[in-house]
């Protein structure tokens, strides 16, 4: 089979906030049922194997980034060129899973690239973030958000105001959200799809 591969901007030993943490209790889990490769920001390019998950590390290409969405279209470019190394490496893959917006530019592509399904842990949006779109960040930022969820086949959200967030704020419809996202449910959606 070939493998999910789930892209992200953090996981341990590379934490900016909470997310890695919550990635570190979701994706061993989902290894131990189904061959699984991460693609993640690192310090270099590498790859390594850790907790059952094949991990391969996007090193920055570009050291000083003038702005966050600069950064962003960056950084995707560096998780790209990672995760078409683990594509190759690994025979393509069965699904792409993206974890938060910055990483979600990525995964968009890549799925259209190898044509399996794209699926999206949100944990937060723009405007749960910034509490509006009043400037042209949040906007941009809103406006790659909108663009990813609505290309993803399922998006796993906490709990139903956040699935109420994404239909009137995204037009993202709501049978297209899964509510859970702990290891029970995203395995189970997995196994919707791989049959």
């Amino acid at each position: 089979m070939k493998p999910i591969i789930h892209i992200t901007w953090e996981y341990p030993p590379f934490m900016v906030g909470d997310l890695s943490k919550r990635l570190s209790d979701i994706l061993p889990k989902i290894a131990s049922r189904y061959p699984t490769v991460l693609v993640v920001r690192g310090d270099s390019d590498g790859v390594f194997e850790t907790d059952g998950i094949k991990i391969y590390k996007a090193g920055s290409s570009v050291r000083t980034h003038p702005h966050i969405l600069a950064y962003a279209h960056l950084l995707n470019l560096d998780l790209v060129r990672a995760a078409a190394n683990a594509l190759h490496d690994n025979g393509g893959a069965s699904l792409i899973h993206s974890h938060d917006w910055i990483s979600s530019i990525a995964s968009a592509y890549l799925s259209s690239y190898v044509g399996c399904p794209l699926l999206m842990s949100v944990y937060t949006t723009e405007i749960t973030r910034s509490g509006s779109l009043r400037s042209v960040l949040s906007l941009g930022i809103f406006d790659l958000e909108r663009h990813c969820f609505q290309r993803a086949e399922r998006l796993f959200v906490q709990d139903t105001r956040m699935r109420e967030h994404l239909a009137k704020e995204y037009g993202i419809d709501r049978g297209r959200v899964v509510l859970g996202n702990s290891p029970d449910t995203i395995l189970e959606t997995y196994r919707r799809f791989l049959g």
